[in-house]
């Protein structure tokens, strides 16, 4: 236990510490601080889920992570922001903020597949290849219509509480070529991250064990 505390704070430090970095440099992207602290917020629900005994709790917050699930994979696309730079990173500022715009999109992909490990090992105590392949689609698939609502449709997790008719409104209204070519590419983008993490893990714990 000891050690899992040591470890949430380590995280929850270095993700401070970004925050505070990006608060006090002069730099074009401090909107990275709202979106990585979006990105948090399921890393941190699936630590409760993983630990709270009330089945009830566990539902609640497990809702609440699937929900926010997408902002830590919305930021693979926040790449979008290097046309406030320029791609040629010929000028030290640039290299400046690039470092800070990969920076805060690691740390949220990051965020994100510690997330989905933490759930399916709190929700499935046995690991079964086909179920994690198949609850692993299904968040990519929910992910990438989540993060096509927060790119191009300006909507927010919070939104389904409180707009929950625009949600809809909007996403029939969308519907056609572009929103479904931009779900199936990111849903297998966020697919092959997870996957190839996932079992990566696994192998480094199955090296441990056999050590």
């Amino acid at each position: 236990m000891n050690n899992k505390i040591l470890n949430l704070s380590i995280i929850h430090l270095v993700v401070f510490l970004f925050f505070l970095f990006v608060h006090t440099t002069p730099t074009r992207f401090t909107f990275l601080n709202w979106n990585v602290f979006l990105a948090l917020l399921p890393f941190d629900f699936a630590v409760i889920v993983s630990i709270v005994p009330s089945r009830l709790l566990q539902c609640l917050f497990g809702v609440l992570w699937l929900l926010f699930f997408p902002n830590t994979m919305y930021m693979m696309t926040d790449f979008i922001h290097l046309y406030a730079i320029g791609s040629d990173l010929s000028q030290a500022g640039q290299y400046f903020n690039y470092a800070i715009l990969a920076t805060g999109i690691f740390i949220g992909v990051g965020l994100g597949v510690l997330s989905l490990e933490i759930m399916t090992r709190a929700v499935f105590h046995r690991h079964v290849h086909l179920t994690y392949f198949s609850i692993t689609a299904l968040v990519s698939v929910l992910s990438a219509l989540g993060i096509y609502i927060g790119r191009y449709l300006r909507l927010n997790s919070w939104d389904i509480f409180v707009n929950f008719h625009v949600v809809l409104r909007n996403i029939a209204m969308s519907m056609g070529y572009h929103m479904f070519t931009f779900v199936i590419l990111f849903a297998g983008a966020q697919f092959a991250v997870l996957v190839v993490f996932h079992y990566g893990i696994r192998m480094i714990k199955l090296e441990q064990t056999q050590a």
